[in-house]
């Protein structure tokens, strides 16, 4: 069930507006914040039609192909963004997490999402009118700057996990997968994933038998270490050397 919170993430009174609408992990509050060149009259006028929904593990915020209406700001828990393929095998193209925002592929680009965002923990997020976010590229270039490289860093970012997982083997991507959940999602070498080994081998752009071999592999090497949903790298130098070798 999705609902708005007690506060309905309409307007912020107590906060600094700057930082979030509602709580400080609305919109970042480091150098990746595309909303600081905003005045405080166009961030109310941003957020004044904004929603903050809960989605449960599983449940999709949005969906390939439909009509591109809002952009997403992640407030709490972990989502993944794949591209839906045919015959059912999608590939997982990049994680989310709190402070991330995400256009959905659509902005600039015939308003549709080209690719699906569901939930894999228990996601609170908000969703801004993308109308109004182009209404206010329009008027402060500061702003359109910093959205338009927002948006260049994502494309540039989808376009490198591409090439790698195409031009790279089987156990380079595993790796690169794995270094990948360390580094930007988990911040620590040893952590526990809701991705199932299905999602990992959707990561990984391979099919589930392959990346559980590959890992079986690296558990043999000693460069990692499983146990049900816990992973750890132990080894990170030959993670990173067959990552790099492909």
């Amino acid at each position: 069930m999705k609902y708005q919170d007690e506060k309905g993430c309409m307007v912020c009174n107590d906060c600094d507006r700057k930082q979030n609408c509602c709580n400080s992990s609305c919109f970042r509050d480091d150098e990746e914040n595309i909303f600081k060149h905003l005045t405080d009259e166009e961030l109310d006028y941003l957020v004044d039609k904004k929603q903050q929904i809960r989605y449960k593990t599983g449940e999709t915020i949005i969906k390939q192909n439909t009509a591109s209406t809002f952009v997403i700001c992640m407030k709490e828990g972990f989502a993944k963004v794949y591209i839906e393929g045919e015959k059912g095998k999608n590939l997982i193209v990049k994680i989310i997490g709190k402070g991330d925002f995400i256009t959905g592929g659509g902005l600039f680009n015939g308003n549709v999402h080209h690719f699906t965002i569901s939930a894999i923990s228990p996601v609170t997020c908000c969703l801004i009118d993308s109308g109004r976010l182009t209404q206010l590229f329009t008027q402060n270039t500061e702003f359109a700057v910093e959205l338009l490289r927002t948006h260049t860093r994502q494309n540039n970012y989808l376009l490198s996990r591409m090439v790698g997982l195409t031009q790279k083997y089987m156990p380079g991507r595993v790796a690169e997968t794995l270094l990948y959940l360390k580094n930007e999602i988990y911040k620590t070498g040893k952590f526990s994933t809701t991705l199932s080994r299905q999602e990992l081998a959707d990561m990984s752009n391979m099919t589930k038998e392959s990346l559980v071999r590959i890992l079986q592999q690296f558990k043999e090497s000693n460069i990692i270490k499983t146990q049900a949903s816990e992973i750890e790298i132990t080894d990170e130098a030959s993670l990173i050397h067959i990552s790099i070798n492909g």
